[in-house]
């Protein structure tokens, strides 16, 4: 009977590391492309392609020819005012296979086709309803009143002016013809979040100039710092992830959630209700230039965003 026991303790002891160890390596899959200092990841370069900014170019037309977000390219070159592109800037264009080397054709024809499929929209009869019900005679085509009947005289001979077909001009569009206007804006919210220390940013989210990608920000402080949660929330994960150090994880409202890694100590457990400003660790590793740092993310349904785009 001791034996027997002995061994059911030993099998839950193990069965309680297994399914341990599977929820760090799950979270720890999750988490992966925030990356980190001296990781693989950092080695690895972007997807995508490098735009030289022309003449006449905007950043929504550049975004309109390679069917991208607005948005994701704003965040992406840490562009917080789309009116400041210049001629000669580079955009990183991520998930683009080819340069398009005249943005103007491109997008205008992009325009073009999206305001036909609109007025196909348009046209399309309403449920039970046919068709000919949208057409109306025209007046010459209804039933003429009855006259008396007297000396025929030869028909009138009516001059019509023929116009020359309008032709479309490098943009795809006719002459005289607008491209439609989208209200696409790119979306910044300041005051959402809080930064959880003060500090520099010596590291920006996207593209950076040896051509790799962050998910974060880093940010140098005194060693020792407080670090704090962003917003309040809930701590959904608090352990140390290989190759990210001590890691805290706060899920916040709205499918937000703030990531926290490099940090020299954690000062919260999981499961953990945190208020906005609230301790949640310690700043204390050192990047090759001996300055202390930790990596800063916010992710909206799991898709890390520019978190300079939600800091005041």
């Amino acid at each position: 009977m001791i034996r027997v026991a002995v061994a059911r303790r030993f099998l839950a002891v193990i069965r309680g590391r297994y399914f341990g160890a599977c929820f760090l390596l799950s979270i720890a899959a999750l988490f992966l492309p925030v990356g980190c200092a001296n990781s693989q990841v950092q080695k690895t370069q972007a997807s995508g392609v490098y735009h030289i900014v022309k003449k006449g170019e905007t950043l929504y037309s550049i975004a309109r020819a390679y069917s991208a977000s607005l948005q994701e390219l704003a965040e992406i070159n840490n562009i917080d005012d789309v009116a400041s592109i210049r001629e000669g800037s580079v955009i990183f264009i991520p998930n683009a296979d080819q340069v398009i080397e005249d943005v103007m054709v491109s997008a205008g024809k992009a325009a073009a086709d999206a305001g036909k499929e609109e007025k196909v929209k348009d046209i399309k009869p309403s449920s039970g309803e046919k068709p000919s019900a949208l057409v109306k005679p025209l007046p010459s085509q209804e039933k003429a009143p009855q006259v008396p009947a007297g000396p025929a005289k030869p028909p009138r001979a009516e001059t019509v002016a023929v116009l020359p077909a309008a032709k479309p001009d490098k943009t795809g569009l006719t002459v005289g013809e607008k491209m439609p206007v989208v209200e696409e804006k790119v979306v910044m919210e300041k005051s959402r979040f809080a930064w959880p220390v003060r500090g520099t940013v010596k590291t920006r989210f996207g593209i950076q100039p040896n051509k790799t990608y962050h998910n974060w920000i880093k940010i140098t402080c005194p060693a020792g710092t407080r670090v704090k949660a962003a917003a309040s929330g809930t701590v959904i994960f608090s352990a140390n992830l290989k190759d990210f150090g001590e890691t805290v994880i706060i899920r916040h409202a709205n499918d937000f959630a703030t990531v926290y890694t490099h940090l020299r100590k954690r000062s919260v457990r999981a499961d953990q209700d945190v208020g906005k400003g609230q301790t949640i660790g310690h700043a204390g590793r050192t990047d090759e230039a001996g300055e202390t740092y930790f990596n800063f993310e916010i992710r909206i349904k799991g898709k890390a965003r520019n978190p300079l785009f939600y800091l005041p």
